[in-house]
């Protein structure tokens, strides 16, 4: 089985990895944000350091399964001072 994920990137990341977002990305039934990024970077090319993810609307920084419906947002390192 599979669940179907939005996913949206940001900033550096989208001109590096392509389109803003991707609103039907199936996944296998199960898979953990860990597992779901490793993926993105087997499809799309590494994602760098420091990018900041968020689920839902919430940072992430440890790993959880990833529901059907849900939407990973993944923003570059910001840099300024």
């Amino acid at each position: 089985m599979t669940v179907r994920l939005k996913l949206a990137l940001y900033g550096a990341l989208r001109d590096r990895m392509g389109s803003f977002a991707v609103p039907g990305w199936e996944v296998e039934q199960g898979l953990t944000l860990r597992g779901a990024l490793r993926r993105l970077e087997s499809e799309r090319g590494p994602l760098g350091e420091g990018v900041a993810v968020a689920v839902n609307g919430f940072m992430i920084r440890g790993d959880q399964e990833l529901f059907d419906g849900d939407e990973i947002t993944l923003l570059p390192p910001v840099s300024g001072g």
